[in-house]
């Protein structure tokens, strides 16, 4: 750390205010100076065949209720979006508004780069420096965004309860501060809570406008199907795992996001909600196995042949992506699929 980012921590912080300061700090976060793909990779940046599974998701919604603004949360570099406008033009006979909302100065001009020439009579694009949405239906995507939202953490001990915090000395350390913050009585010492308030506000913003003006969510995140109360934060530093205090400013931090608070949120708002289900499961009924089948009947370049099922078998994988990524749906009308089961 440079004289600055030292000064940021010259008295403690919380875990959110730690994963703020290093993933988003104007000029110094992480997200303010790389570029998705240099550290971590996501399914977008992989292949095609991701944003081509999703467009078919979003025709066979558009085939119960129409929807013609699209809004991606933390689009990266802007290749999903991309994906979608290159699928969805050649068969959605009408015009589609595609909404980015990024909070990276950085990235924000990578989409803009990556995207600015596919503005057309038949696709707009718009750039949201603030979440202003139309009193009107929308398909909300949110591919790995929320497990990069800054959390706390409280841990029992004892029979009561201790917020992580993150103090300065010759290096980085967490300690524990006693919090009265209303906590679960049920839970057991050693149990560790993470709790991200911008997933909160986030998701009853979105949810609050589904409820008002239809339309639906559909999440892609790192989780598992039902979180257990352990600590699941951890760092990425050039594609390689790295302690959480290691490489402030120049890692990546996540966390495993809870599905289950998720639904439970969804709820309140009386909407419905289907899966999680793994990525896997997804990418195979919406149809990525007679994609990669189709594109290798056509192609005669055997390296290029190869290099499609590679990016499928990342995809797809069990032991990675396949299964570690699950997908949620939710919506204000009910939708009918055979794969996404309802509140499963």
């Amino acid at each position: 750390m440079n004289a600055f980012e030292r000064l940021l921590f010259k008295n403690s912080v919380s875990l959110s205010r730690y994963m703020s300061l290093c993933l988003y700090k104007k000029k110094h976060g992480f997200y303010q100076k790389n570029r998705i793909g240099k550290h971590f990779v996501t399914s977008p940046e992989i292949s095609q065949l991701f944003g081509e599974c999703i467009s078919i998701f979003f025709m066979m919604l558009t085939k119960q209720f129409k929807i013609k603004n699209i809004c991606e949360f933390g689009p990266g570099n802007g290749t999903l979006t991309k994906d979608l406008i290159f699928t969805l033009s050649k068969f959605i006979d009408y015009k589609l508004f595609f909404n980015l909302y990024e909070k990276s100065e950085y990235l924000k001009r990578i989409q803009s780069k990556n995207l600015i020439k596919l503005h057309s009579e038949k696709t707009s694009i718009n750039f949201l420096e603030k979440l202003k949405l139309n009193r009107e239906p929308y398909f909300f995507i949110c591919n790995e965004f929320f497990d990069a939202l800054p959390i706390n953490q409280y841990e029992k001990i004892n029979n009561s309860w201790f917020e992580k915090k993150i103090i300065l000395e010759n290096k980085l350390k967490i300690f524990n501060e006693k919090t009265e913050f209303d906590l679960p009585l049920d839970a057991k010492n050693g149990d560790i809570l993470e709790i991200s308030p911008l997933t909160n506000l986030y998701l009853k913003k979105i949810f609050k406008h589904i409820k008002n003006f239809g339309g639906g969510i559909l999440i892609f995140d790192y989780g598992p199907f039902k979180k257990k109360k352990i600590s699941t934060l951890q760092a990425i530093y050039k594609s390689k795992k790295c302690g959480v205090l290691e490489f402030p400013f120049k890692s990546d931090i996540t966390y495993h996001v809870d599905f289950h608070e998720i639904k439970e949120l969804s709820s309140q708002f009386n909407l419905f909600c289907y899966g999680p289900i793994t990525q896997k499961e997804f990418l195979f009924f919406y149809g990525i196995n007679e994609r990669v089948l189709n594109l290798s009947l056509k192609i005669k370049s055997k390296t290029k042949i190869n290099a499609i099922e590679s990016q499928f078998e990342r995809l797809t994988c069990p032991n990675g992506m396949g299964n570690l990524i699950k997908c949620l749906f939710i919506s204000k009308n009910e939708f009918y699929s055979d794969v996404l089961k309802k509140n499963a």
